[in-house]
């Protein structure tokens, strides 16, 4: 069978999890081949172009051209079908082109979806998209999920996109800030809450250094943080800060409500369900701030309870979220430390809603697939990040002392 796209070994840092996926086709609860746009680089388009494969001539010709696109990547697009939102491809829950193709013949967005492939600093790095249920399950429901290790890939080197380190910082730094970062979330002998918190002041006072051009001093302000932990004057300092739970549940709920509530699938649609009456919602999808708050309490309450069980399951999100976000290098480190929490407070939230029921405490399975719900609805629309950020800056909760009540529980 003749190869379209080339793959070349490659060695990448990743997280175990990744190791561990593939992909479940037709067993998937929630596919992405349906829902969202499926995208076709220019190289994949004038092969689908010159097939001439029975079996596909109806998929191709549902092909489009993205006539105002200057982007090889995203030249051409699916068009779905208008009843289902599925993908033209996608028959019996497995896609034709690589049933009929063999694999080399996906797109770039098919053949790597849900994994990140990222070069960082010469440094090949690979993560995964938790709106992948399964990604999502590998991720959070095993205690070495995000344990790291290098391991040789076969990959599409243009799906790797490169990353070095600015001028405001050198590529020695950049590594040493991001794994400084992940192990404060590592460090379980603090709650979760006290571990963003931390985070929260180094980022602060990482991003007036930067602001001020002071490189220099980065490295001191890690030793300085360091020292404040080790000493305890930091960790005592945080006690003055109360949760906030009245906050929590309004200010999640609204950004809950940003994207709207209409599903794509039917997982969505019965996961959405569940969380709405779970916030305290009637049928009519309505609540009172009193219901709201009440019913996210007691969910709380009981969210704790089934994490027993899996006591890294938040942690780990966390991980994956600064991994491949390259965390805390960006543009603005405080914005990044901004979306990380708002990410972290939905999600409890929605967690909670689970959890607020009178029958058995969902399985943490139930759990997973909620985080890739939100990932889905949520993480991968750009407009709803910046919305969601002017959102808390707009109404004051994007100031440290304010964004640590809605921090704990």
């Amino acid at each position: 069978m003749t190869i379209l796209h080339r793959t070349r070994n490659l060695t990448a840092l990743m997280p175990r999890y990744v190791e561990r996926f593939r992909c479940i086709g037709a067993s998937c609860e929630d596919t992405c081949c349906s829902g969202w746009p499926v995208h076709i680089d220019k190289k994949t388009f004038k092969a689908y172009r010159q097939d001439h494969n029975p079996a596909l001539r109806e998929v191709f010709a549902n092909v489009q051209r993205i006539a105002d696109s200057n982007s090889d990547s995203k030249y051409a697009v699916f068009q779905l079908d208008s009843r289902t939102g599925d993908c033209p491809g996608l028959q019996g829950g497995m896609c034709a082109v690589q049933a009929n193709l063999g694999e080399s013949y996906l797109s770039d967005t098919c053949q790597n979806f849900p994994r990140v492939n990222r070069s960082v600093n010469g440094q090949v790095e690979q993560a995964m998209s938790l709106s992948c249920p399964e990604a999502a399950r590998l991720a959070l429901l095993y205690d070495d999920g995000l344990d790291f290790f290098n391991a040789t890939l076969s990959i599409r080197e243009r799906t790797v996109h490169g990353t070095n380190a600015s001028s405001l910082i050198t590529p020695q730094l950049m590594t040493e800030l991001r794994i400084f970062c992940m192990n404060l979330i590592r460090t379980r002998e603090l709650a979760l809450w006290q571990r963003l918190a931390l985070l929260g002041i180094f980022c602060d006072a990482l991003e007036r250094d930067r602001c001020n051009g002071q490189q220099h001093g980065i490295v001191a302000v890690i030793d300085d943080f360091t020292q404040a932990i080790e000493s305890g004057e930091l960790i005592a300092s945080l006690e003055a800060f109360q949760p906030n739970h009245e906050a929590q549940a309004m200010v999640f709920a609204t950004l809950w409500g940003v994207n709207g509530f209409n599903a794509t699938s039917a997982f969505q649609g019965i996961q959405m369900q569940r969380i709405s009456a779970g916030l305290g919602a009637d049928a009519s999808g309505q609540t009172s701030a009193i219901d709201l708050v009440a019913a996210y309490r007691r969910g709380l309450s009981r969210l704790d309870e089934r994490l027993e069980a899996a006591p890294w399951f938040l942690e780990h999100y966390l991980l994956n979220e600064m991994f491949t976000q390259l965390f805390p290098v960006g543009a603005n480190t405080y914005t990044a430390y901004l979306q990380l929490v708002a990410r972290f407070g939905l999600l409890r939230l929605l967690m909670a809603a689970q959890c607020n029921t009178d029958d058995d405490l969902p399985a943490l399975s139930v759990l997973s697939s909620t985080v890739a719900l939100q990932c889905r609805r949520f993480q991968h629309d750009p407009a709803y990040t910046a919305k969601v950020n002017r959102s808390l800056d707009e109404s004051g909760w994007s100031s440290l002392d304010k964004l640590f009540s809605l921090i704990r529980t």
